[in-house]
């Protein structure tokens, strides 16, 4: 699959793949292969949106991103009009695969961002849209404002054959456990964000850190930059209040870990094919 990304304004006109969300969720079709619904306009299956969003092409076909509007007796639980309903697109990764998944997470961001982006916040005046570049422009003061996108860096860290994972507290479950990650401040290297928050989150050193990969992520609007790394010094202390506990791990001997679709799993993966 081949998707080429558009900026340009135009207006549905003929079948194109839909991305539709409510809130986290994605719309989608429970009884096709291809789940994700290939229609002129969502109005097709009663749906009303809010303004549709064009993303670009797949294997050139249109693909459009826009937000349910449901009345009061409709919820993303509850609704289901041609055999679609709404589900948690985290939930909807093996469904839908590298390809889409990459294209919802665009998707789920670009639409959050224009809904939520009205008002310059320099000025106060309206917004509208740019007609060159995925942005909005100040009606008065011409500011321009770009879809937000937070770097966080993600890092595996191995000590001869075992894996740093650690439990956060916002886990609801207390035997999930993940490599360590953050937000990269400002003024700082993608090197030196993966050593400060190694030490900061669990007091240890690191060394020969090396560039994974990347990967989109949408909760809220993350680019997740992976690293591996090895312990350098120091023994593991946990502060008590983000994390929990973390400890090393043998690939054979692992905790409850993140499911397929993450590239924090992707890092543990490639940790267990490298020590099996």
């Amino acid at each position: 699959m081949k998707f080429i990304s558009k900026i340009k304004c135009k207006t549905p006109d003929k079948k194109g793949f839909w991305f539709i969300f409510n809130n986290n969720n994605l719309l989608y079709y429970k009884k096709k292969e291809n789940i994700i619904a290939e229609l002129v306009s969502p109005s097709e299956i009663g749906v009303v949106t809010t303004t549709p969003l064009y993303l670009g092409t797949l294997d050139g076909i249109d693909c459009w991103a826009a937000e349910a509007i449901l009345d009061n007796n409709q919820t993303s639980d509850s609704y289901e009009k041609a055999d679609f309903d709404f589900k948690n697109l985290r939930e909807l990764y093996s469904a839908l695969g590298d390809d889409f998944f990459s294209i919802a997470a665009r998707a789920l961001q670009t639409v959050r961002w224009y809904n939520d982006t009205k008002y310059c916040s320099s000025c106060g005046e309206g917004l509208k849209d740019s007609e060159t570049e995925r942005a909005k422009v100040c009606k008065s003061c011409s500011k321009i404002f770009y879809p937000v996108i937070a770097p966080a860096i993600i890092v595996a860290v191995t000590k001869e054959n075992k894996i740093l994972l650690a439990h956060n507290n916002a886990y609801p479950d207390p035997n999930r456990y993940s490599i360590l990650a953050g937000f990269v401040e400002p003024g700082e290297s993608l090197e030196q964000a993966v050593a400060r928050e190694i030490e900061e989150e669990v007091n240890i050193k690191v060394k020969n850190i090396k560039y994974f990969g990347s990967q989109g992520w949408p909760f809220p609007h993350s680019l997740m930059i992976g690293f591996t790394a090895e312990h350098d010094s120091g023994e593991i202390r946990v502060d008590g209040v983000e994390l929990g506990a973390a400890n090393w791990f043998e690939a054979s001997k692992l905790p409850g870990i993140p499911p397929h679709g993450s590239i924090s799993r992707t890092l543990i993966d490639d940790f267990i094919k490298n020590n099996s």
